[in-house]
């Protein structure tokens, strides 16, 4: 019985020691399996572009007060087509201005206690334009000089211009692979500055858009679209998880 004890002892030593082996090896394998998961960094990429507006959107405003509608209608009209001829003259083409329709409002007199009655006092008449232009520097200027139509008697007021570039679509597609080249780069100097070096790509997302002022530094997790300048800053970013070894 001794005998059958020891040799029974002895069997699970020997089945626990090579369990142990097992479980170090296969431990070690999914360690190790761990290790090279981990093994990647995550680089943003970075690309800017400096571009001009081609396209320009400014708005102006004729407003005028008469104490009777029709009245009113017929001079809001005649100041419109005084003001187109204006801007014809300034070099803006017909077809490049796009007529909105005149809105208007009444305000009624008010009796001695202040009170508001049905008696019409005047009628207020508006009546706007829209001028879209690729010469985004005559926009500019009529912008600026359009207020001389005030010393033909008109009420006039300009809106500050917009302004766009219309090719953006081919140059996000430039910018994104210049932003992915420029995060490689970093990726690989990071990697060489601790002994490794960049295997390959495991995963890439574009971020968004930034479209500001030239020297501006606003950014927005919507992305952003200046409108106000000429002069425009385009910034791509793309973050790329590089493997390493």
């Amino acid at each position: 019985m001794a005998i059958i004890n020891r040799i029974d002892y002895y069997g699970i030593v020997i089945i626990l020691s090579l369990g142990l082996i097992i479980a170090t090896f296969i431990g070690g394998r999914s360690l190790e399996r761990m290790r090279s998961a981990d093994n990647g960094i995550n680089v943003k990429g970075v690309a800017e572009k400096r571009i001009t507006s081609d396209l320009a959107s400014w708005r102006g405003q004729i407003t005028l007060m008469d104490k009777n509608l029709a009245n009113g209608y017929d001079t809001v009209q005649k100041q419109y087509k005084t003001t187109v001829d204006y801007l014809k003259s300034k070099g803006i083409s017909e077809e490049n201005i796009e007529e909105g329709t005149i809105s208007t409002s009444t305000k009624y007199l008010r009796n001695e206690k202040g009170h508001v009655t049905t008696e019409i006092d005047t009628f207020t008449l508006s009546k706007s334009f829209t001028v879209e232009t690729s010469d985004v520097n005559l926009a500019k200027k009529l912008a600026k000089e359009s207020t001389e139509l005030i010393r033909k008697g008109i009420g006039f007021q300009s809106y500050a211009p917009s302004y766009f570039f219309t090719k953006l679509e081919g140059l996000k597609l430039d910018l994104l692979e210049k932003a992915a080249a420029n995060s490689k780069l970093r990726a690989e100097r990071l990697a060489k500055s601790a002994g490794n070096k960049v295997t390959g790509v495991v995963t890439a997302s574009q971020g968004i858009f930034q479209i500001t002022k030239p020297n501006s530094t606003e950014t927005s997790s919507w992305g952003m679209y200046d409108t106000s300048s000429i002069e425009k800053k385009v910034r791509a970013v793309v973050t790329i998880e590089f493997r390493t070894e």
